[in-house]
């Protein structure tokens, strides 16, 4: 009976253990992300616009697609009235165009001019380019075993706090 005492307790043990592991990794794993936000806000903080702004640019420069303000409101989780005034204000200064998609409501896709392309490449390429260098640094595999877990992590975690 003793031995199946010091059996259970070593599970039991060892089930601690782990619990406290996977804390510590999680405080890793938050600290790192409250730094990587640390470390973008600084270098667009030097760009000259808000970080929001950045973030529009970075889409309609480096991603060969096609945005309407709701596609940039939920790929970058900000409010649409935030992509709206942004967009507005891109309009205004002749940076962007908004074209309407056919046999849509009111859906409008937005369209990069020359002079949008040229301003947004200059805030976003700097950026950019370090990301590229980081990339070079980094295993492949590394690299895949990161993004393959924090997306999991990210997805599973929105399941648990809806169901919690």
């Amino acid at each position: 009976n003793g031995l199946l005492f010091s059996a259970g307790y070593c599970v039991w043990k060892g089930s601690l253990l782990l619990e406290k592991m996977a804390e510590k990794q999680l405080e890793v794993l938050l600290q790192q992300f409250k730094e990587l936000t640390r470390v973008y806000r600084d270098a667009v903080s030097h760009s000259g616009v808000s970080e929001n702004v950045f973030w529009i640019w970075y889409s309609l420069i480096l991603f060969d697609d096609e945005y309407s303000q709701q596609d940039l409101s939920n790929i970058w989780s900000l409010a649409k009235q935030t992509v709206n005034n942004i967009i507005t204000q891109m309009v205004h200064n002749h940076y962007v165009i908004l074209e309407l998609v056919p046999d849509s409501r009111n859906r409008k896709i937005i369209r990069l001019t020359d002079r949008g392309r040229q301003y947004g490449a200059s805030i976003v390429k700097p950026i950019f380019e370090a990301e590229k260098r980081v990339l070079q640094r980094i295993d492949p595999g590394e690299l895949v075993a990161c993004t393959t877990a924090l997306t999991k992590f990210t997805s599973i975690l929105k399941e648990e706090i809806d169901e919690g």
